[in-house]
């Protein structure tokens, strides 16, 4: 049987920075998916995710992107039947239910706001304290990277973090590359070397 990727194992080590990379569509973003809705349903705190480009959260794009939790019935366990769905409106997301009719109630509340990095600058004014996870996803590419790519990796994480210490971030890749300028402004320099695991 095969086995999905769990957060177990590197929440332990209670790091900031959580660097996650294997193979496509093993469960990495699903898992942290769950674990956002988990904080957000029991706690109220807030889910940031970072993409490289915006066109990523237009349409159908942003509208499916937690399919997953939603489907499996996750969004529905976590709250005790009070939500069943999720609800997409200009880069955020809220949970929601539909009644008999088809009639949409939303959570006044959004648990999670999208951010590309290539849009980064129209978001510094805003502030998110209850922010408290963020993700980002498919951070390794095939593509090309943006020009000073990671220095907007890191305005973005300021506008949202701000002065705070109680955030952790994820960072997902896929085995396509095992080079991205992420490893050596990072100062991971045996990635290649890596086992599985590790």
């Amino acid at each position: 049987m095969f086995k999905y990727y769990s957060l177990k194992k590197i929440l332990k080590y209670d790091a900031t920075y959580n660097v996650i990379i294997g193979e496509r569509s093993n469960g990495k973003s699903f898992s942290v998916h769950e674990y956002a809705l988990e904080r957000f349903i029991k706690h109220g705190e807030q889910f940031a995710l970072i993409r490289r480009w915006q066109d990523d959260f237009t349409g159908k794009r942003g509208a499916s992107m937690f399919n997953g939790v939603v489907n499996a019935g996750v969004v529905e366990r976590l709250s005790d039947g009070e939500w069943t769905n999720i609800y997409y409106y200009a880069s955020r997301w809220y949970l929601c239910r539909y009644d008999e009719n088809g009639a949409r109630t939303v959570c006044e509340k959004p648990f999670a706001y999208g951010f590309a990095i290539t849009s980064q600058e129209h978001d510094k004014s805003t502030e998110y304290p209850e922010v408290t996870t963020i993700l980002f996803d498919e951070f390794m590419t095939r593509k090309s990277y943006v020009p000073d790519e990671f220095v907007m990796f890191c305005n973005c994480l300021s506008t949202i973090i701000r002065n705070r210490d109680n955030v952790k971030i994820f960072m997902l890749g896929n085995t396509v590359n095992k080079y991205c300028p992420y490893f050596k402004e990072m100062g991971l320099k045996h990635v290649k070397d890596m086992k599985k695991g590790d």
